[in-house]
């Protein structure tokens, strides 16, 4: 079923580059509603105000969202204080996606989650270099974590907490498609519905979106 959505997910994304005029900016957003720019979930809120992005570096989309529309830095930026943006790694989806989402682990627990994802995203999407696990520990080993410290991070405590977070956030949401993000646990934002315009009415939508829903009860 990932598969499916994904495909579509692709189109979706890709349809960007054909906006008649990527300067065009609308300052009249619609008005922010339940079966449009959002899917209510039925699931009892997180215990923290969130904003949660499953993604994979398998995905193609993820790929074109992390790197050149920059979705989840612009979300970032702009979220109300007190809100936290969480970034899990789906482990069903592609080749070595256990190890993948083993490696975000450590990037997160060690700090280099930036560099490793262009490194990660480089080498499996535009490069095509990743084909091991050893390839995934080459990456790291040039960012300066060795095999033997990268060895030692997968018993680290933090580490394997951090797993265990992303497998049940994982469980729990169920996406069926990625790049896909949720908010406070109980809503899905839906980018069918969001800016069209251009791309970056569409990240600011985004933005806008979730601002929002994070401070929803």
């Amino acid at each position: 079923m990932i598969k499916m959505f994904f495909v579509a997910l692709i189109t979706i994304v890709l349809s960007f580059n054909v906006f008649a005029d990527d300067t065009q900016v609308n300052n009249e957003l619609p008005n922010i509603e339940a079966g449009k720019q959002y899917v209510v979930l039925k699931k009892l809120p997180s215990e923290e105000k969130e904003v949660v992005e499953i993604f994979s570096f398998n995905c193609p989309s993820c790929f074109r969202t992390d790197t050149e529309l920059k979705i989840a830095d612009e979300i970032k930026e702009n979220l109300p204080e007190g809100v936290v943006f969480k970034k899990y790694h789906l482990n069903t989806f592609g080749p070595l996606a256990a190890e993948l989402s083993e490696a975000w682990a450590i990037a997160n627990v060690l700090g280099i989650t930036k560099d490793v994802s262009i490194e990660l995203y480089n080498g499996i999407q535009r490069d095509k270099t990743i084909k091991s696990a050893d390839d995934i520990k080459g990456v790291f080993a040039t960012l300066g974590v060795d095999n033997e410290k990268y060895n030692s991070m997968k018993n680290n405590f933090l580490v394997k907490a951090f797993i265990v977070q992303q497998n049940e956030a994982i469980k729990d949401l169920k996406p069926a498609t990625i790049p896909t993000f949720y908010v406070n646990g109980q809503y899905q934002i839906d980018p069918t519905k969001l800016a069209q315009t251009s791309n970056e009415e569409f990240v600011k939508d985004y933005s806008r979106v979730s601002n929002y829903l994070s401070q929803l009860n």
